[in-house]
């Protein structure tokens, strides 16, 4: 069995693993809540979800919020707190006890869910923290200053589908045993970006809109690393690795640096700091040539 199947098989246990038992009492409930805008300025997010499928992506403007929220009662506690003078929002599920019981599934039973919308037309400070959890997150069009994503035994799809406008200090993200995959991270408007992936394969796209310098901090353990490059963007590695490969095309190395053609007169650059073991590091070069 190869690591990415096995990754795959991992992901795919702990998701089912959270799912209830047939042979436990359930009682499955709906929980809907939306908020409009009143005046509020900026919103600091944090999501604490546990087990199931979770999708976020940008509410109708003037919403400050809206979800829609699956869950087994006997085995989930809702979370929804807003406060208003401090403009934070804790939205989610976790499971009682303060854990995620592993217990069977059996066909035909619902699924955990969380759907959300949030802001697209006020600053936002996300914290999201994912646990054995299918998500499709789009942050695309929302105005972020900053994000963090953190998720365990799980399968991440994560977008910028559509430019940030809003100056954004950094996105951090953290992956356990999981497929991890986020496009158009240049869309993201982040300065800094890090990564600290622990067992799985890892796709970053760095493919979007932004402009300057982009410092990018990878740290990768026990997995694969995809780097999808634009072809326009001076790229720079400085790379550490213990019994991990890397794909040098498109590279020149000075020093102890991998530089791509053309680096000292491109308009716009990415220094990508990236420490992998036991592993590989590939990249893919995107779009059209300088």
């Amino acid at each position: 069995m190869t690591r990415t199947r096995a990754l795959i098989l991992l992901a795919a246990a702990a998701l089912a693993a959270a799912r209830p038992s047939g042979a436990a009492a359930q009682t499955w409930q709906s929980l809907t809540s939306a908020r409009q805008r009143h005046g509020e300025t900026r919103l600091a997010v944090e999501v604490r979800y546990a087990a199931g499928e979770f999708r976020l992506s940008a509410a109708p403007a003037g919403t400050l919020y809206q979800m829609d929220l699956r869950y087994d009662e006997d085995r989930f506690t809702p979370l929804r707190e807003f406060d208003a003078a401090s403009g934070r929002l804790l939205i989610g599920a976790r499971g009682k006890g303060g854990h995620v019981e592993t217990v069977g599934h059996r066909d035909g039973e619902p699924t955990p869910s969380l759907d959300l919308g949030l802001a697209p037309d006020i600053p936002l400070a996300l914290d999201l923290e994912l646990g054995a959890v299918k998500s499709e997150v789009d942050l695309g069009g929302m105005r972020l200053s900053s994000v963090r994503y953190r998720t365990g035994a799980s399968e991440t799809t994560l977008r910028f589908s559509r430019p940030n406008p809003e100056p954004c200090s950094e996105l951090s993200l953290e992956a356990g045993a999981a497929q991890f995959h986020a496009w158009s991270i240049g869309n993201a408007n982040c300065r800094a970006v890090r990564l600290s992936g622990g067992v799985g394969d890892v796709t970053l796209d760095f493919s979007g809109a932004w402009q300057g310098v982009t410092n990018a901090h990878l740290d990768v353990a026990l997995g694969s690393l995809t780097l999808m490059l634009p072809r326009d963007a001076g790229v720079a590695v400085r790379l550490t690795r213990f019994l991990a490969s890397f794909d040098a095309a498109g590279f020149t190395k000075r020093g102890d640096t991998w530089y791509s053609a053309g680096y000292e007169t491109a308009r716009r650059r990415l220094v990508l700091d990236v420490s992998a073991a036991f592993g590989g590091v590939s990249v893919v070069w995107t779009g059209a040539g300088r």
